[in-house]
């Protein structure tokens, strides 16, 4: 059962690593989104170059690379956590067994939960800015 803990607090530290991070750019798109409308808006000539840094921005938080290094941190905390309720199963004779089983499922649905509903909050909002920013002249 040892073991069975440390893969629970790996999980649970990259995992929570990783949800501060998606959360981060979550926080981001909103506030390009926010930008992004307000320049909207108020499009003129002068306002071409904030146009032109929120493009650099949206770029920048939308690119493959991001997405690509976002799911594989995800797939490594569901496979660690996987592989931690396999290696509890081996110790079904512990009285803590149970206790484990229940935390890790936890984790597990918790956190596929959470990042799940960040992704799609990030990619809505990716949606939702590159539409804008396609109505916009440059």
């Amino acid at each position: 059962m040892n073991l069975v803990g440390l893969m629970l607090s790996l999980a649970g530290l990259v995992g929570s690593f990783f949800n501060i991070q998606l959360s981060q750019w979550l926080r981001d798109l909103m506030a390009l989104e926010q930008k992004v409308e307000l320049n909207r808006r108020h499009a003129n000539e002068s306002q071409q170059k904030a146009i032109i840094e929120c493009r650099v921005e949206f770029r920048k938080l939308s690119n493959r690379d991001s997405y690509i290094i976002n799911l594989v941190v995800l797939a490594f905390v569901v496979f660690v956590l996987v592989n931690g309720l396999m290696m509890a199963a081996t110790a079904s004779a512990d009285p803590l067994y149970p206790h484990v089983r229940t935390a890790l499922w936890a984790f597990l649905i918790f956190f596929a939960g959470i990042s799940g509903w960040l992704f799609w909050r990030g990619f809505s909002a990716i949606a939702a800015i590159g539409k804008m920013l396609d109505g916009i002249s440059s």
